[in-house]
């Protein structure tokens, strides 16, 4: 037995050191990043001149004034083709290769970010169930649904389509789900049962997998890889085959029924939202076609199709040069996912705007009255939530993801998976609790600022009725969820800060 332990305890030494070198590498990656960030900035700043001089010397040229007038133009355009020759050699000399660029190095942050949020999540999994002490345990659960939360958000950066990081996604989600399940059971006073600690290993084994996957890709990833080209099944992309082979080992991956959101127990329900005949392939990229018609994509095709949560064509384009890609569902024809692989590098379009370009996207195949329940902004870009919101009533469970570019205004993203599983004709319960009667149980620490009723979801296929509430205790912002029939606290969260911008932890 004593033999038994000493061997755990040295494989946990190894693992610890182990995670510990990656999260020193992953810090070199991001110092070189720091490092050219001014560079950047300077090339930013002479292209944008660049750009601003050729504007002014086309205006120039294309004056139509008097001979005294064009003698003037002639000077003057000349001065600007001087200096417009000047920038453009500056701007050669800064101008990065492509494995060098602001795409390239966000990239890059994103993937060694990932690598140490899954090396944490791994030294977090092996402590916890290492541990008999409970206050010890939701220490870590806790840092473990951090870690989750920010790989995901991370993985989510990385131009990889959906079908190649859905079961990663998945694991990643679960793990951070789980651990915050747990935590509240611990925190009502129960005891992890057998069954916890068996899923938690699991979860442990399949973390286990993503992060010898990473470490992989990571050996074999020569010194100028090529990061914009991670999702691309190209001969020698060491990160391409390394994630592939995880998305085939998804059957050794645990199936969890419990008290979350990514619980598999939502995944098995039937799909409520979607209706009417089923498309062909054809049809499909003529929806394609119309939905985005404003971005003028090019080359539409169908590449294949998926059978997940809701079988649906895949549909490829280009758009700017870039692709573009998206699934469109077999019954019905709607727009389940859409992704953009261009890059944004600034803000020039305001929160409401996007918001407006959001909500007019949505609205061309969803009529329902729509609420935006929560924006972020986050490397020049918006994830904005929206909710079908009836008579007052916000519907957490219909939930529609949108990105919009801060820099164009484009749509790049949407996920509506969620909507169109669990949309329906809902009939709304009539609280038992009055709003000033669930405001009581909400802890006086909180300076409450809004308060509103909300359907959200409680499990397998569960829905419950609650007030949300919103406010302030020493500058930070929580939101807490009280059951409008029996008065429990069913959810809160709190509003973090990070790179990623805010996040509901």
């Amino acid at each position: 037995m004593e033999n038994n332990e000493n061997q755990s305890a040295k494989e946990f030494q190894r693992e610890h050191l182990r995670a510990e070198r990656y999260k020193k590498k992953a810090e070199k990656q991001r110092e070189k990043i720091r490092h050219k960030a001014e560079i950047r900035e300077q090339r930013a700043a002479v292209k944008a001149e660049c750009n601003r001089l050729k504007e002014e010397r086309k205006r120039q040229n294309t004056e139509k004034s008097g001979a005294k007038k064009g003698l003037v133009a002639a000077v003057i355009t000349l001065g600007i083709s001087t200096a417009v020759l000047a920038f453009s050699f500056i701007y050669t000399l800064f101008l990065p290769a492509e494995s060098d660029g602001v795409l390239e190095s966000g990239y890059r942050k994103s993937f060694y970010d990932m690598v140490v949020q899954v090396d944490n999540m791994d030294l977090n999994l092996s402590k916890a169930l290492s541990t008999k002490d409970s206050g010890a345990m939701q220490l870590y659960l806790t840092d473990l649904a951090v870690n989750s939360e920010l790989a995901e958000n991370n993985l989510q950066q990385l131009p990889l389509e959906d079908q190649n990081k859905f079961y990663t996604t998945k694991i990643v989600n679960q793990v951070g789900d789980y651990a915050k399940y747990l935590n509240k059971k611990i925190i009502n006073g129960e005891t992890l049962s057998r069954e916890d600690y068996a899923n938690l290993t699991n979860l442990y084994k399949a973390n286990v997998a993503l992060k010898n996957a990473l470490q992989a890709a990571m050996r074999e990833m020569s010194q100028d890889f090529d990061f914009t080209a991670i999702g691309k099944n190209i001969e020698g992309n060491a990160f391409y085959k390394n994630f592939d082979e995880l998305q085939e080992m998804s059957v050794e991956f645990p199936e969890l029924i419990y008290d979350g959101p990514f619980s598999d127990g939502r995944d098995s329900g039937e799909i409520k939202g979607l209706s009417g005949e089923n498309i062909t392939s054809a049809e499909a990229t003529e929806i394609f076609a119309e939905n985005f018609k404003n971005y003028a994509p090019e080359n539409i095709r169908v590449t294949g199709k998926s059978a997940g949560r809701i079988e649906a064509y895949s549909v490829e384009a280009e758009i700017n040069g870039e692709t573009a890609c998206a699934e469109i569902s077999v019954m019905g024809g709607k727009t389940i996912m859409y992704s953009f692989a261009g890059s944004c590098n600034g803000v020039n379009y305001g929160e409401d705007y996007a918001t407006a370009k959001a909500r007019e996207f949505i609205g061309k195949e969803i009529s329902v009255d729509i609420k935006a329940v929560w924006i972020n902004l986050s490397n020049d870009l918006y994830t904005i939530n929206f909710a079908p919101e009836i008579n007052g009533v916000v519907i957490y469970p219909d939930l529609i993801k949108v990105r919009v570019c801060a820099e164009t205004g484009m749509i790049i993203g949407l996920e509506a998976t969620e909507y169109y599983k669990n949309h329906t004709e809902r009939e709304i319960e009539t609280p038992v609790l009055t709003t000033s009667a669930a405001r009581s149980k909400v802890s006086d620490e909180i300076a409450l600022e809004t308060a509103r009723l909300a359907v959200v979801p409680t499990g397998e296929n569960a829905e419950r009725l609650c007030y949300e509430f919103s406010g302030t205790r020493d500058g930070d912002v929580y939101y807490v969820y009280i059951d409008a029939i029996n008065g429990r606290q069913v959810e809160m969260f709190k509003v973090i800060d990070s790179d990623e911008g805010s996040l509901l932890m």
